[in-house]
């Protein structure tokens, strides 16, 4: 599906019609290692570019987060350490309920964002959720054909940081 879409979103909207990026996105968990490094050859890029970095992920996701301005949506509580503190704003884990006000505001600041950090975002939402979302995601713009993902994020340069986001991801 990826090396389709990267030849022609048309293409592969025609050989995958119902590959949504959700689908793309929550297959991650399916994939191995070889798998990974295929995906990250395809694209043309080096995960081990930094053999130093203690925690890969934790990095790419501070890094996406910082890059394309999704601080409104996330944040780092401190309740675990490295990525495990980023969790997603509008929500009270401690009583485990939406805030109202909160999401409202997730939502709107998620709904005025391009759509590639739209694409970013909801990667986020799903990784995090290590599948669909029912609560950050409701009433918004998540269903993009995967072809049409990738299309876009490599057209708007966000493709390598949403690889590099998907490839180095070892759970939530």
């Amino acid at each position: 599906m990826v090396l389709l879409a990267l030849q022609s979103a048309a293409v592969a909207k025609e050989y995958f019609p119902d590959y949504r990026l959700t689908k793309l996105v929550c297959a991650r968990l399916q994939l191995d290692e070889t798998e990974i490094a295929l995906l990250s050859a395809v694209i043309g890029i080096n995960l081990h570019s930094n053999p130093a970095a203690p925690r890969p992920f934790d990095d790419q996701l501070r890094h996406v987060i910082s890059r394309y301005r999704l601080q409104q949506l996330f944040s780092d509580d401190g309740h675990a350490p490295y990525h495990h503190g980023i969790r997603p704003t509008g929500y009270d884990f401690f009583h485990d309920e939406v805030i109202p006000e909160g999401m409202e505001k997730w939502r709107a600041s998620y709904r005025g964002m391009s759509e590639e950090r739209q694409m970013l975002a909801a990667s986020v939402i799903w990784l995090y959720r290590a599948g669909k979302d029912n609560v950050w995601l409701r009433r918004v713009p998540c269903t993009w054909h995967a072809g049409d993902a990738i299309e876009r994020m490599r057209s708007t340069v966000a493709l390598s940081d949403w690889v590099r986001l998907f490839a180095l991801y070892p759970g939530w």
